[in-house]
């Protein structure tokens, strides 16, 4: 299903709230009401039942958040990361400039001790969702400027603040259904209706994340000889 934006959700919302296709001003108290409303059925879907989502995985080349470092500095071994990561989902690599990749083990923060007389390729995130992640390289390599960073991660979801938002939800209709509920709920009118629509979806969503991917193997091999998971 295409991503619908911000204002499509709305517009779709209001139909089925008013019955009729007037649609509410991007500046109307109801308006921005839907859109608080949609941001909570997204951090919903983005929450529910500890599910890691495909849509939320991405990389640090696809980033356009505004301070992210993706090239290496020589004596620099501190790297903003994403406005948007959350966790790491794969090795770091750093490309020279004919993209032969060196790869680099992600080790956890509190394992980054241990690696204080190494030379070893580690690296390691150190932060919070508040604050912001930072990527550290083991400081007794040497790193090379102008070598260009990249790893996958596993990012926040999308939230709406324009009427032109997206988000990663891949049913748009959950969210439809889950503001029209709220607004049913706030009117004291009855919204069990919209709102068994709303989780139906979502775990719809839940089951359609974990069906795999047609044709495709669950088990995939190892590429990787030496890796062992993060943080061993």
């Amino acid at each position: 299903m295409a991503a619908l934006t911000e204002q499509e959700i709305i517009n779709i919302v209001y139909s089925l709230y008013e019955t009729d296709t007037t649609n509410w001003e991007s500046t109307e108290e109801e308006y921005l009401a839907a859109r608080q409303f949609a941001n909570v059925a997204i951090r919903r879907w983005e929450f529910y039942d500890n599910t890691k989502w495909r849509e939320l995985y991405s990389n640090l080349t696809d980033s356009t958040s505004s301070g992210v470092v993706k090239t290496l500095t020589a004596g620099t071994y501190e790297y903003t990361a994403p406005d948007e990561f959350r966790s790491p989902s794969s090795w770091v690599r750093t490309l020279d400039g004919s993209n032969n990749p060196t790869f680099w083990k992600v080790i956890g923060a509190e394992k980054s001790a241990d690696y204080a007389n190494s030379t070893a390729k580690v690296c390691w995130f150190s932060g919070n969702d508040a604050d912001g992640f930072v990527l550290n390289f083991n400081p007794k390599v040497t790193l090379t400027t102008d070598h260009t960073i990249n790893y996958e991660f596993y990012k926040a979801a999308s939230l709406f603040s324009t009427t032109t938002s997206t988000t990663e939800v891949p049913d748009p209709y959950f969210i439809v259904y889950f503001i029209l509920a709220r607004f049913l709920k706030n009117d004291g009118e009855g919204n069990i209706e919209e709102l068994q629509e709303a989780d139906d979806r979502l775990e719809t969503m839940r089951v359609a994340n974990m069906s795999g991917v047609f044709g495709v193997p669950d088990d995939l091999e190892e590429t990787l000889v030496t890796n062992r998971g993060f943080g061993a």
